[in-house]
């Protein structure tokens, strides 16, 4: 027997991808200033940013850890540890998600149709709409906005028509 692969729920995928997008954009500027100034001591304010989301990160470690996370005391070390925490996330990913060919694109593997995954900005291939007969329903859409417009239209014109003639003359039959 084949062992089933691991699947997601489609709201821990997309606060993965909000966690990543967040990591990433903090880890890059950490990084920045460590390059600058390694041995400077971290403020309390990235250093509460930055444990906040190694915390938010805990469900998609392989194994949970019970202790609290606590920041690195430098810039250099701080770079590093959000570095790994980044690491985690994408095995996490890696794990999780696959290339779908119909889609033509990774996708997360979750119950019931995939998810592409949002913040590699995929190309999605499109992929036809169809109603239970098989028809193509954006050509049904068309013709019945079309057929709703053409009655609008009608309407008017027969309003716009019986207001210029006035009103109906006193032995005139009314019924049209």
């Amino acid at each position: 027997m084949r062992p089933s692969l691991p699947q997601t729920t489609i709201a821990l995928a997309e606060r993965h991808e909000a966690l990543w997008l967040r990591l990433s954009t903090l880890h890059k500027d950490i990084c920045v200033i460590a390059a600058k100034k390694p041995e400077a001591p971290v403020g309390n304010t990235e250093r509460a940013t930055a444990e906040g989301l190694i915390s938010d990160c805990r469900p998609y470690l392989r194994k949970p850890v019970d202790r609290l996370p606590v920041a690195a005391e430098t810039f250099a070390g701080l770079a590093v540890q959000l570095g790994q925490v980044l690491a985690l996330l994408e095995d996490f990913e890696k794990r999780h998600a696959y290339w779908n060919g119909k889609h033509a694109c990774r996708v997360w593997r979750v119950a019931g149709e995939p998810l592409p995954v949002a913040r590699l900005r995929q190309e999605v291939a499109p992929f036809e709409l169809k109603t239970f007969k098989g028809r193509n329903m954006r050509e049904e859409l068309a013709k019945l906005m079309a057929a709703q417009d053409s009655g609008h239209y009608e309407r008017g014109f027969a309003a716009g028509r019986a207001a210029r003639q006035g009103p109906p003359q006193s032995g005139e039959d009314t019924a049209l």
